[in-house]
């Protein structure tokens, strides 16, 4: 369990990123998971003074989410993670490496996304 943990909606993420850096918290990373459904969380973890504060931004798959990197530039190396391996829409990210931060063409899409994988029975009984 994550402790200091708000969930809130994306329209807010910019909103709350913002109070945090004017607060004198800093951005330590941010966390992605596939929920297994139609959505992914991102938690987006701050500390000032050893107290982490965290955010977490449910979306559905091929939602765009706003890129935080105009208000903690540091949160450009993530971000492309996030855009890459999860296939996040991040929007308007600083620096963007288009989808080839990590990954080379050959590779596969969105790799950390949870897939619907189907099995096919041949010939027989």
């Amino acid at each position: 369990m994550i402790e200091n943990l708000e969930g809130i909606a994306i329209d807010q993420l910019l909103a709350e990123t913002q109070k945090c850096k004017y607060e004198g918290y800093r951005f330590i990373t941010a966390t992605c998971a596939d929920n297994g459904d139609e959505t992914i969380d991102i938690i987006y973890h701050f500390d000032k003074d050893y107290v982490m504060k965290n955010y977490r931004v449910t979306f559905n798959k091929g939602e765009a989410v706003p890129s935080i990197s105009k208000i903690f530039l540091c949160a450009v190396l993530v971000e492309n993670e996030i855009k890459e391996l999860f296939g996040v829409n991040v929007t308007d990210i600083a620096i963007d490496y288009g989808g080839h931060m990590l990954l080379s063409e050959e590779e596969l899409d969105s790799p950390m996304l949870r897939r619907q994988i189907t099995v096919e029975k041949r010939g027989g009984k």
